[in-house]
């Protein structure tokens, strides 16, 4: 090949290459701002660990008192949430957590007999499950 034909091959290759670079040149849009990354299975079972082994520490009278604390809570978000469904201002997330909050409730009345121990439901006998 001459020089000439060489020259244009080389002129053509860098035109079309020109476009690449400049796409890669140019910012790139703004993108929304991420969320926050999503707690790894790790740290959820360290924190629930953690969490159970501070509440085991705990005496009956302090564990009364905390589960006297959290219903009160309960309670009281429940009554602003059903406030703020008869004034028409609710959310859809609130909307959610009023149904929510209504079924932890209504779970929360039935005698302690009832409910299955470690909040877990009884396994089914093979007998029962045929």
């Amino acid at each position: 090949m001459n020089k000439r034909t060489i020259a244009l091959l080389a002129a053509l290759i860098g035109l079309s290459l020109a476009p690449l670079s400049a796409e890669d040149a140019k910012p790139a849009a703004p993108a929304a701002p991420a969320a926050p990354p999503a707690p790894t299975a790790e740290k959820v079972d360290k924190k629930s660990k953690g969490a159970r082994e501070d509440w085991d520490k705990l005496t009956e009278a302090e564990k009364a008192e905390k589960l006297k604390e959290r219903k009160a809570k309960m309670e009281a978000r429940l009554k602003d949430l059903k406030a703020k469904k008869a004034a028409g201002t609710l959310t859809d997330k609130e909307t959610q957590q009023l149904e929510r909050l209504e079924k932890q409730a209504a779970r929360g009345d039935r005698p302690p007999g009832d409910r299955p121990a470690g909040g877990k439901r009884p396994k089914k006998d093979d007998a029962t499950a045929k």
